[in-house]
């Protein structure tokens, strides 16, 4: 079995740069900057300053109209994709990575009301049951009246509620937000990305090889360990994008590629300083960090009784899907918690032994003896 395991991973996952996938996280990261600073702080994490100056860089290059198309299309919440979700549909269904400048010219062929539809789920895909009121999505995206008329029907979750007038302007206009769109790419492209995109592609690229090799060497290990993720997941073409932008994260996006399914992973360059083993000290500071907000204690105690899908865990705490993915990256970063697929869900499960090893560690430092306990 683990044999077929490695196998089908080995088969199935490749590492490549994807320029237009960087491309457009790097937009969606100057635009939900301050968001990105207060989970830097709160993880424990330090911004690299390479990073920091394309910050800087990007806020002096643009004009004050071409950053406040930037919030408007990025702005609302970098975990919860909302509308430039139809940027990522469009750069993800193409199974081979494309530079920017390709992306940009094969999106300008892509009719306006199929993006302003994708930009509709990217909105609303965790509550898409509620928007459709009982009809078809194949059906509904076709039509731009019917979708906003739904939209304006349908609170969206709060994570992205600003969202929602933006989105009903785009629906109304479908032609002109194409020109809004194309136009603000250009510009971002020309004035920031062009002058950046070697060095990042460099970068990207060194880190890339380290991680192939890790993942060569032992697949499965990776994919649980620094990956956090499932490898029963990886049943389908998968394409590792180590993402400079992203810095730390693991984002898998699945999407169909003609009549084919395959998967992107936009994977933050600097998951391993994360993942990787810590010292006890600071593996103390984030777990008592951890039960900081009474939220991920919930989560803990939720999961002690059983595992549980995203969704019972939002429905169980009373947030959103978007927040139960943030608290359990959080608590991935200890190895307290990891993803298990069953009946076609994933499925968070707790892990009793770092849950007492990290008891242990936290005994040991705060009171300078070793635990009563092992």
């Amino acid at each position: 079995m683990e044999d077929n395991m490695k196998d089908t991973l080995l088969s199935n996952i490749k590492f490549a740069y994807n320029e237009a996938l960087e491309f457009i996280v790097s937009m969606g990261m100057i635009a939900c900057e301050e968001q990105l600073l207060k989970a830097a702080e709160d993880y424990k994490l330090e911004m690299d300053p390479q990073a920091l100056s394309y910050h800087k860089d990007a806020r002096a290059r643009l004009s004050p109209h071409s950053y406040r198309e930037l919030q408007f299309f990025f702005q609302y919440n970098f975990f919860h994709k909302a509308l430039d979700f139809a940027f990522y549909e469009s750069i993800c269904t193409c199974p081979e990575p494309q530079t920017a400048e390709a992306w940009i010219n094969r999106l300008e062929k892509s009719p306006a009301e199929k993006v302003v539809a994708e930009m509709v789920y990217g909105v609303y895909y965790d509550k898409l049951d509620e928007l459709l009121e009982g009809n078809d999505w194949e059906i509904v995206k076709k039509d731009t009246r019917l979708m906003a008329e739904l939209v304006a029907r349908t609170k969206p979750q709060l994570d992205v509620i600003e969202a929602q007038g933006p989105l009903l302007e785009c629906l109304a206009y479908p032609e002109e937000t194409k020109l809004r769109y194309m136009q603000l790419l250009n510009q971002f492209y020309k004035d920031v990305f062009s002058l950046w995109k070697e060095e990042l592609k460099r970068e990207s690229e060194q880190a890339s090889q380290r991680y192939e090799g890790l993942f060569q060497a032992n697949p499965e290990r990776f994919i649980r360990d620094i990956n956090k993720n499932e490898p029963a997941v990886y049943d389908v073409p998968t394409t590792f994008h180590v993402s400079f932008f992203s810095q730390v994260g693991n984002h898998v996006l699945f999407f169909y590629a003609g009549s084919s399914r395959i998967a992107w992973v936009i994977f933050g360059i600097f998951n391993d300083h994360v993942f990787g083993p810590a010292a006890d000290r600071e593996k103390t500071e984030l777990f008592l960090k951890a039960f900081s907000d009474k939220r991920r204690l919930d989560f803990l105690l939720l999961l002690r009784n059983r595992p549980h899908y995203g969704q019972e865990i939002a429905s169980a705490l009373g947030i959103t899907p978007a927040a139960v993915t943030y608290h359990a990256n959080f608590l991935f970063f200890l190895d307290l918690i990891e993803l298990k697929r069953t009946d076609h869900r994933l499925y968070y499960h707790l892990r009793m032994d770092k849950l007492r090893a990290l008891l242990a560690v936290t005994t040991k430092v705060m009171l300078d003896e070793e635990p009563p306990f092992k």
